[in-house]
């Protein structure tokens, strides 16, 4: 390793918030990074890192650099980010490009590293790890030339979107002053992200009610009686649009969960918390550390998945040794365990 590179991974590590512990919370992450310290598996590869960039993330470049990669960085107003961390990023000598075009123009790449599909059209030499479920709908429908690993579709981002993405939401809610603990709740959506945010909220003191088509619990009118705020958290852009008069005049708190605008352009971004960017976005740590660590970990382990892949083109789910490796890596540090059982991981 070089030089230079070793004092990035350091500026990174002592730049992560102090109370965080490699061993305790993000336990992947700093077992890949020793992995890859030696081996070195991403040496010669150009990567971009479309992550969100908060604090907490930067736990993955740290990776990505101890692995060999030539890493830069691209970050979007559409999924929120903190302001100080692309500064840190291009202080230390790391790129860090506002938006696809900016990134594109600096392209190509071996790896994109995805979120959302907002990277989709920067010429990818291996190809694209996508991190959430609304992205892999872009990819799917508009099919890109090199193939796409879908980190969502694996056992471990049950681990974010499940546990995370409640403990995340209700740490928002809580951060604008919306105490669950005897309202109402309206949630569109009971995949993965909205059994978390029911399990969360419910928790928490919060009556529940559930939208969700596809297991036949249809929208109604009557549900907005009495609701005291409204959560979509169905993986879908503007699955709430034929409802917005409806939720404008609700007078509730509306709150979008998915990566994409789920309100739709009838609801004006004024209208709805954190201007309908997820509102844990607003948070310093907007999904808990532990929670995303499993999934960054694989988000980066798709890199190689993609590069030693016969594959020309289609959708990769992660194998199963994979998983298996991260997911030990996680019990090892005994942080979540009982969580993780709950799940049956």
């Amino acid at each position: 390793m070089t030089p230079d590179r070793a004092a990035q991974i350091q500026a990174i590590a002592a730049t992560l918030a102090p109370e965080l512990d490699p061993a305790r919370d993000y336990p992947a992450l700093a077992a890949q990074a020793e992995r890859w310290r030696k081996t070195r598996p991403l040496a010669g590869f150009r990567v971009l890192c479309g992550t969100p960039l908060f604090l907490n993330t930067l736990a993955q470049f740290a990776a990505l650099l101890a692995g060999g990669a030539d890493l830069a960085a691209v970050y979007s107003d559409e999924l929120g980010y903190d302001p100080a961390v692309p500064g840190f990023l291009a202080g230390i000598g790391l790129p860090a490009y506002h938006g696809a075009e900016e990134a594109a123009a600096s392209g190509p790449f071996d790896a994109v590293l995805d979120c959302g599909a907002l990277n989709k059209n920067i010429p990818s030499r291996f190809g694209y790890c996508e991190l959430t479920r609304s992205g892999v709908h872009v990819y799917e429908a508009n099919p890109p030339e090199r193939p796409v690993f879908a980190a969502d579709s694996g056992r471990i981002k049950s681990i974010e979107t499940v546990l995370g993405t409640g403990d995340g939401c209700l740490r928002g809610l809580r951060h604008i002053g919306f105490e669950p603990a005897g309202r109402t709740v309206l949630l569109f959506g009971h995949g993965r992200v909205g059994r978390g945010i029911e399990y969360a909220l419910i928790h928490a003191g919060a009556t529940v009610r559930i939208v969700d088509p596809a297991q036949g619990r249809v929208f109604t009118p009557a549900l907005l009686n009495g609701a005291d705020a409204v959560i979509t958290a169905t993986g879908i852009r503007d699955a709430l649009a034929p409802f917005a008069r409806l939720l404008l005049d609700s007078g509730a708190l509306l709150v979008n969960m998915g990566a994409d605008d789920e309100f739709g352009p009838g609801i004006p971004p004024d209208r709805a918390a954190n201007r309908k960017l997820p509102v844990n976005f607003m948070l310093r740590e907007p999904t808990s550390t532990r929670y995303i660590d499993p999934t960054l970990a694989l988000h980066n382990a798709g890199i190689l998945e993609l590069a030693h892949t016969e594959a020309r083109s289609g959708i990769l789910t992660p194998s199963a040794p994979i998983e298996d490796s991260i997911l030990a890596d996680v019990r090892a540090a005994g942080v979540i365990n009982a969580e993780i059982d709950a799940l049956n991981l």
